[in-house]
């Protein structure tokens, strides 16, 4: 087997693990805004019901459009269909990018992870519209990396709702003892540290090679 099939191979089985985990945490965590009874919200949340719908439901795209665009078997035998696979990708990840602002600014709870989602919902955004003005100018390249970083941005709601787990079996967390401050530093840690991952491979990695 080539190299080139062995990671392909590998990269399919990597998203086909981030796609059960993505529907998993979806179906748990949103199905009560599309089905579920007011009487289920506070007040604050049946006032933005809407806008929590328009950023869960658009998030979707992201979630679950976004590992298509990265198999390289649909990416170049269907090439027709992952463009308007893309176009759905960006048109969803910057609505539901953008209703972040509103949603942290009126029914979010957590104020010390405010400045953290308002960070994440911008570069998040960034990413998404460099992907697009890339993929404009034709360059490839520079499009697929910040299509990578977009879709790692819009991972964090999986990677959010991963880590108390992860802190269940194994106690990384146990030593910050107030609920909320873990919480807190949940929020930080499940985009800043995918991201800085990402950033290692696709630049900081090539430098070091050339050098």
């Amino acid at each position: 087997m080539s190299r080139k099939k062995s990671n392909s191979i590998w990269l399919i089985i990597v998203l086909l693990i981030v796609v059960v985990f993505s529907v998993n945490y979806y179906l748990r965590d949103t199905s009560v805004y599309f089905f579920g009874e007011e009487s289920e919200f506070s007040d604050i949340r049946v006032r933005f019901k809407w806008w929590i719908i328009a950023h869960f439901g658009f998030a979707a795209f992201t979630l679950f459009v976004g590992p298509l665009q990265f198999v390289p078997q649909i990416r170049n035998k269907y090439l027709k269909f992952h463009r308007w696979a893309g176009k759905f990708y960006i048109i969803g990840s910057i609505i539901s990018a953008l209703t972040v602002y509103v949603l942290l600014a009126t029914t979010y709870s957590l104020p010390g992870a405010i400045p953290s989602l308002g960070l994440l919902a911008t570069i998040w955004l960034f990413c998404t519209i460099a992907a697009y003005y890339f993929i404009r100018k034709k360059n490839i390249i520079r499009h697929k990396e910040f299509m990578i970083r977009s879709y790692v941005c819009g991972l964090a709601f999986v990677f959010i709702r991963l880590l108390p787990q992860i802190n269940d079996l194994t106690g990384i967390f146990n030593f910050i003892e107030d609920e909320h401050m873990r919480r807190t530093v949940y929020e930080w840690v499940c985009w800043v540290y995918p991201l800085m991952m990402v950033e290692f491979w696709l630049v900081w990695r090539k430098q070091l090679i050339k050098t």
